[in-house]
């Protein structure tokens, strides 16, 4: 009576039903959501462009700066802003960094496959595995 289904097949079934999530655009320059001609506000259009602006929210927010923010969001290294990069520990930001994405609830695994100071800011070059796909990209964070 009801149909026999294969763990793939039961896995994309439930994949179709399942709306990917998304989040506003931002423009980091003038620190302002994107709008579009209409005015109205843009989101994310697929997984891997909402991982990446996941990304560069977390890693462009202060822990405990914001009230509607749970205590894991954000990372702790930006409390550093201003001071000379030889009392910087890059592996500290890095694991910082690490550990701030991971704590995201579809994220499950982040990696910083490079770091380094460029101009007034830290640029992070990520790979991230989501609970739907993976993506890769790259973070300006820590702008002065």
């Amino acid at each position: 009576m009801f149909p026999q289904l294969q763990d793939n097949q039961l896995l994309k079934q439930q994949d179709e039903q399942t709306p990917i999530p998304w989040t506003y655009k931002f423009d980091w320059e003038t620190k302002q959501f994107r709008q579009g001609p209409d005015g109205r506000y843009l989101r994310t259009t697929s997984y891997a462009e909402y991982l990446e602006e996941a990304a560069k929210k977390i890693l462009n927010t202060r822990r405990f700066r914001y009230a509607i923010y749970s205590e894991r969001y954000g990372v702790d290294f930006l409390y550093e802003v201003g001071r000379m990069r030889s009392g910087i520990s890059l592996a500290t930001i890095k694991t910082q960094a690490q550990e701030a994405l991971e704590a995201h609830s579809e994220i499950e695994r982040a990696e910083v496959m490079d770091i380094r100071f460029e101009g007034n800011g830290i640029i992070f070059s990520l790979e991230i595995e989501g609970v739907r796909g993976t993506t890769r990209t790259e973070v300006d964070a820590w702008q002065r």
